[in-house]
């Protein structure tokens, strides 16, 4: 028992001076110098975006729910009889409805 404990905090140890070692080697062979200097500041953060990303994001993200909750129902569709098989098929119409409406309304042309 007591073996083991001196490994592990031999081995923790070990792990201290390695990460210890790596920073100061770091520090060493950086090439900065240790006076202050002013830098210059960052431009400007205001950038646009097309409106059509976050669109396409939820119709992805339709699409991803649709496989992440049939995949465990085709895996032991044999087991559960025609009332998962039924289950399945309202769930997959509601999620077509919802496609459905979002290329009937526009929103999966580019522009």
């Amino acid at each position: 028992m007591l073996e083991q404990s001196v490994s592990a905090y031999g081995m923790a140890g070990l792990i201290v001076l390695i990460a210890a070692g790596m920073g100061l080697l770091a520090f060493a062979i950086s090439g900065k110098s240790r006076e202050p200097q002013r830098e210059p500041s960052p431009p400007a953060a205001w950038a646009q975006f097309h409106i059509g990303f976050p669109v396409y994001a939820l119709i992805f993200l339709a699409f991803d729910m649709e496989m992440i909750f049939m995949y465990p129902w085709a895996v032991v569709f044999a087991d559960l009889g025609i009332s998962a098989f039924l289950d399945m098929l309202v769930f997959i119409a509601l999620l077509s409805t919802g496609i459905l409406y979002a290329w009937a309304m526009g929103g999966l042309k580019w522009e």
